[in-house]
């Protein structure tokens, strides 16, 4: 069980995996239990690419959030290295379909947060800054961030938005809209119950630290290819960014949560830079 268990995580925190899909269509990626996004609903949803020589394309690896004119926010495991080169990535703004034809931004720094643990996938974030400022427009804006002293749990209507599988072996077909989906903020005690639940012989097999946040059911949550991507959650009538997706197991389909990356424990060192 815990062999299976490990199969599954490696599949979700591989961010080629988990993120990237070829226009074919092969590569399985995307949100699980939702429906098609339409135009400006999530506008600083983006999709984060690097240059794929077989396919002579920038193919989409991870999701992402603008949180400022200038910064993208994803997450660290999708760069992988702290000296990744800006040129291997461009990002898409404004779109719900991917592969459109449109120019995707060019990115002059990446930073990932110090604490990154690519193992336990503690403080899994990164900032990317555009090399130049977006214009904002009603399909391009930034998403607000959460206050410290801000409480988010299963009663806060939250969202999550990415691209491709609708399903583990159901592949989004073109045109590739973003998908989203409405998933339930569950509590990191819960969270811990319910994996030492499932794999109680290896209770250290998923570790769940305060900066990480649980959320998702069976059949509603991530995917592969959603690395990156923000969950937001409804709060004073403004859409605030709780959390960016980390890792989880067998695509939702079954009863754990997927874990994200809390971004209120990275909000200090998210001011500092932007």
């Amino acid at each position: 069980m815990f062999q299976l268990l490990l199969l599954a995580l490696s599949f979700l925190e591989s961010p080629v995996f988990m993120a990237s899909v070829s226009v074919s269509g092969s590569k399985p990626v995307g949100i699980v239990g939702g429906h098609r996004t339409p135009p400006g609903r999530w506008p600083w949803q983006v999709s984060l690419r690097t240059y794929d020589y077989k396919a002579s394309s920038w193919e989409h690896i991870c999701g992402g959030s603008i949180i400022s004119p200038q910064w993208i926010l994803t997450a660290a495991h999708c760069i992988q290295s702290q000296d990744a080169d800006p040129a291997l990535f461009r990002v898409q703004v404004g779109e719900v379909y991917l592969y459109k034809e449109q120019d995707l931004l060019n990115i002059s720094r990446i930073i990932l947060h110090p604490d990154f643990n690519q193992f336990s996938k503690r403080f899994d974030v990164a900032l990317m800054q555009l090399t130049a400022s977006l214009v904002t427009s009603t399909h391009v804006s930034q998403v607000s961030l959460p206050n410290n002293n801000s409480t988010f749990n299963s009663t806060d209507q939250c969202w999550l938005a990415g691209w491709g599988n609708v399903h583990k072996n159901v592949a989004l077909q073109p045109p590739y809209q973003l998908y989203e989906v409405k998933i339930p903020i569950q509590d990191n005690e819960s969270c811990k119950r319910a994996y030492r639940k499932k794999i109680p012989d290896e209770p250290q097999s998923v570790a769940i630290f305060e900066d990480m946040l649980c959320a998702g059911t069976l059949g509603r949550g991530p995917c592969f290819g959603d690395s990156g991507g923000p969950l937001v959650c409804l709060k004073s009538n403004k859409w605030v960014q709780v959390g960016v997706v980390s890792f989880g197991v067998d695509c939702s389909l079954n009863d754990l949560p997927s874990i994200f990356s809390r971004v209120q424990s990275s909000l200090a060192w998210i001011q500092q830079h932007i």
